[in-house]
C-alpha cells in the first residue's frame, strides 16, 4: 500500500475558485482502479491550505491516476490556480518519498 499525505497552500480566495475542479477530481478519482481513498480537505485553521490523502493499493494503481484524464483536468485548474506552497509526500513500507517539492 502506498500512502500519500500533503498539502498545497493558494493565495487567499483560490480555494473558492477551486471548489468544481476539486469535487470532480475526488469523485472520478475514487472511482479508479487501485484508489482506496482519495480526498481533499480545508484546513480548519488555515481556509486557504488544502489538505491532501491518499491510499493506493500499489505503484502501478498510482502511475495510471497520473495519466487520467481527469488529473490532467485538475493539473490544468491548478495551474491557474496562485499556488504560494505545495507539498506531497509518498510513504510506502515505511520510507518517505518527495513527490512535489
Amino acid at each position: 500500500m502506498i500512502i500519500i499525505m500533503g498539502h498545497a497552500r493558494l493565495a487567499p480566495g483560490e480555494l473558492d475558485m477551486m471548489g468544481d475542479a476539486m469535487r470532480a477530481q475526488v469523485e472520478a478519482t475514487n472511482k479508479e482502479p487501485g484508489c482506496l481513498h482519495y480526498s481533499f480537505a480545508r484546513d480548519v485553521l488555515d481556509p486557504d491550505v488544502l489538505r491532501i490523502s491518499e491510499r493506493w493499493t500499489d505503484q502501478a494503481a498510482l502511475d495510471g491516476h497520473f495519466t487520467a484524464p481527469h488529473m490532467a483536468a485538475f493539473n490544468a485548474a491548478m495551474g491557474k490556480a496562485k499556488v504560494l506552497e505545495i507539498s506531497v509526500k509518498a510513504y510506502e513500507n515505511g520510507e518517505e518519498r518527495t513527490l512535489i517539492g
